[in-house]
C-alpha cells in the first residue's frame, strides 16, 4: 500500500516520536511513503520539496505515485494554521485522508480545529492521547497511542540502578507557560528546595530549559533514578510518560487519561496538594533501591514490548486497511 505523507514542519526535540515514527513504517516494511514537504528528505526514501504552484505540483505527484491513502500528522496544537498552505487542495482530493493528531487538546478543546477535519473531508482522525476521544468530532476518532524508537534506548539506556544519580531529572520546558505546567513547576520547586532535582542548563534566550536530542536526550534521562513528566492542564499522556521508562529510570507523574494502561505500583503518581508525599516516596525509593530495581524493570519491559514504532505502525496499517 502507498501512503503520500503531507507534512511541512521541521522536527527537533523528540523527533524520534514523531517523524522517525513516519520513517518507521517503510523501514518495518507497512506501507511505501512518499512525502510531500520540505524536511522529509533526509527521513524518506522518496520526497518532494514544495514549490509555488502547490495545487499543481500535488495533482502532478498523485498522477505519478497513486497513492491509497493521504496522511497527515501534528506535534503542535494549531493544526490549521500548520495545513493552511495545502489544506483547501486536500479538501478537493478524493482519496482517503487519515490524519495522526498529537497535542490536539494542548490549548483546550476549540471547535474550529473540530470542524477542520470534516471541512478537509478525512476518514479518520487518530489521537494520541486518550483524553481526546472524550470531545466530538465530525469523523470516525481512533487512538493511536505515542510509540518510541525502540534501537534509540537500547543502545543507550543504563541499566545498572545503582550506578545512576539519586536524583529526579527534569528535561524541557521549566517555566514557559506556568499555567499549562502549574504541576509540574510546583513538582520541580519542591523537589529542588529538597536537593532532589536534577535539571538542565537554563537557556535566557528561550526562557527554557536545554533541548537535548537523540542519543544525549536518553543518557540524561537513564542517568537519574527518576524522571519527571506531567500532563499539563490539558492533563494527557506525553512522551515522556513512555520515554522514562523506556530509558530505564522510574517514572514520576500526575494521574493522566491512559496511566491505568500501565502495571500497577511501577511509578511515582504525585498529588500537587500533598507534594510531601511527593518526597517522601522519592526518597523511599532511594533507600530501597532493590525495590525500585523491580519496578523501573516491569514498567520497562512493558514499555518496550507494546509502545515502539513496530507495534504503533501495525496498529496504523490495520486502522488504514479497515477504513478502506
Amino acid at each position: 500500500m502507498k501512503i503520500l505523507y503531507i507534512d511541512n514542519k521541521q522536527y527537533l526535540h523528540n523527533s524520534d516520536s514523531h517523524i522517525d515514527f513516519i520513517s518507521s513504517l517503510e523501514k518495518n516494511k507497512f506501507f511505501k511513503v512518499i512525502g510531500y514537504g520540505d524536511y522529509l528528505n533526509k527521513k524518506l526514501n522518496a520526497s518532494v520539496r514544495v514549490k509555488k504552484n502547490v495545487e499543481k505540483q500535488l495533482d502532478n505527484i498523485i498522477k505519478h505515485h497513486r497513492p491509497d491513502a493521504i496522511l497527515t500528522y501534528n506535534s503542535g496544537p494549531n493544526i490549521i494554521e500548520l495545513y493552511r498552505w495545502i489544506s483547501e487542495k486536500l479538501s478537493k482530493i478524493d482519496i482517503p485522508k487519515f490524519h495522526i493528531a498529537t497535542d490536539y487538546l494542548r490549548d483546550g478543546f476549540e471547535e474550529n480545529q473540530a470542524s477542520w477535519f470534516d471541512d478537509v473531508g478525512y476518514e479518520a482522525v487518530l489521537f494520541r492521547h486518550k483524553v481526546c476521544l472524550e470531545y466530538p468530532l465530525g469523523v470516525k476518532k481512533i487512538l493511536l497511542p505515542l510509540s518510541i524508537k525502540a534501537s534509540l534506548y537500547k543502545q543507550n539506556a543504563k541499566r545498572k540502578v545503582g550506578a545512576k544519580n539519586s536524583l529526579v531529572g527534569f528535561l524541557g520546558s521549566s517555566t514557559v507557560a506556568p499555567d499549562l505546567y502549574a504541576n509540574r513547576i510546583a513538582a520541580m520547586d519542591k523537589l529542588r528546595d529538597n536537593d532532589l532535582l536534577s535539571e538542565t542548563k537554563y537557556l535566557e534566550g528561550a526562557s527554557r530549559s536545554q533541548m537535548m536530542f537523540g542519543e544525549h536526550y536518553v543518557k540524561f534521562l537513564t542517568n537519574n533514578l527518576f524522571n519527571l513528566t506531567c500532563g499539563g492542564s490539558c492533563n494527557y499522556f506525553v512522551a515522556k510518560h513512555i520515554q522514562i521508562p523506556a530509558a530505564y529510570s522510574m517514572l514520576i507523574c500526575t494521574d493522566v487519561p491512559g496511566l491505568e494502561d500501565f502495571p500497577e505500583d511501577c511509578y511515582i503518581k504525585y498529588d500537587i496538594n500533598n507534594l510531601e508525599k511527593l518526597v517522601e516516596d522519592v526518597r523511599f525509593h532511594i533507600s530501597n533501591k532493590n525495590i525500585t530495581a523491580e519496578k523501573i524493570d516491569i514498567l520497562h519491559k512493558h514499555v518496550m514490548k507494546n509502545h515502539n514504532h513496530r507495534v504503533r505502525g501495525r496498529q496504523l496499517k490495520e486502522i488504514i486497511e479497515g477504513c478502506l
